[in-house]
């Protein structure tokens, strides 16, 4: 088993797609939710109760994003796939960013992620993954 000490490469992906998962999580925070489309339990909650509190709202998207990734992680070939989730429970779009080995697992994580309830789009950030 090799370490992050072993293969600066990998090291050098771990940060760059941390950097990616911190600016896409401040983009997807800084978008204005639509009052009118709500998705999931929390995100009814949040949406329905004057002046939600930004805790709740955070609560609700961190759920909502939870999901996403559970389907990602059920989804045959996306094995060896590096992706994180950005959503926004209540207007449903979502953010993918990371690392994929083929263009394939581009196509097939954003086909995932469309088919999970309450998902209005998709944007993809991801990058595929240079050979060595």
């Amino acid at each position: 088993m090799s370490s992050y000490k072993d293969d600066p490469m990998k090291a050098t992906y771990k940060a760059v797609f941390w950097v990616l998962a911190g600016c896409l999580s401040a983009v997807a925070l800084a978008q204005e939710p639509e009052a009118s489309a709500t998705n999931g339990v929390a995100a009814s909650q949040a949406a329905s109760a004057p002046g939600a509190s930004k805790k709740a709202e955070r609560t609700a998207n961190r759920m909502f994003a939870r999901k996403i990734h559970q389907a990602l992680n059920k989804t045959k070939g996306l094995a060896a796939a590096d992706i994180a989730v950005f959503a926004n429970a209540q207007t449903g779009e979502v953010i993918l960013g990371g690392f994929i080995d083929t263009q394939d697992q581009e196509h097939i994580a954003t086909d995932a992620a469309s088919k999970v309830p309450g998902v209005k789009s998709v944007t993809s950030k991801i990058v595929l993954r240079p050979q060595l």
